[in-house]
């Protein structure tokens, strides 16, 4: 069927019923024209649904006569169609060679397991004395140096380490339980 001047110029216009007629006209005639050149359904729905977004796309600027709208519908397909085996293809491995796929990622026990220890770790450093809970915050968690430590709370090396040593002995025995809790 040709399409009369008024069809084709609310094409043109962008107008919503034409699109409608245009899907009625040609939304079968494209399909089986995907679906026989390889022989793949899904392929075939995909291929006219965007043939019919290029259509939407490229009408405003089509030049021509209304008796040139078949060929211009088809002649975009056609060319869709071409892209399409232009593409690389991908090749799927089976199913079976997911099994040996492993996430980097921590598996969630594992990351509430870590924040369950960074609390109790947290929550044991906090019994600590102010100035060695900051030596201790800055080196272990902030990963300060102890250069840097010295300076920022204005002690001399030699105290800093002895505090992170002393520290660390009474970390280990508040997470262990031996230290009595207060």
């Amino acid at each position: 069927m040709v399409p009369d001047e008024t069809i084709f110029q609310q094409l043109k216009a962008r107008e919503p019923a034409a699109y409608e007629w245009l899907v009625v006209q040609f939304e079968a005639p494209l399909f089986r024209f995907f679906l026989c050149d390889h022989r793949d359904y899904h392929l075939a729905q995909e291929q006219t649904s965007e043939t019919f977004v290029e259509i939407i796309r490229s009408l405003p600027r089509m030049q021509g006569t209304e008796s040139q709208l078949r060929p211009f519908v088809f002649s975009i397909a056609r060319h869709l169609k071409s892209r399409h085996w232009r593409k690389p293809v991908v090749v799927c491995s089976p199913i079976e060679n997911a099994l040996d796929i492993r996430d980097p990622a921590p598996a969630p026990e594992a990351i509430a397991s870590n924040r369950e220890q960074t609390q109790q770790m947290l929550n044991a450093i906090a019994r600590f004395e102010p100035h060695v809970r900051e030596i201790l915050l800055l080196r272990f968690v902030e990963e300060t140096s102890l250069d840097d430590i010295t300076e920022i709370v204005g002690l001399p090396l030699g105290t800093v380490k002895s505090h992170i040593h002393r520290g660390i002995a009474r970390l280990k025995s508040i997470l262990t339980g031996k230290e009595d809790e207060n």
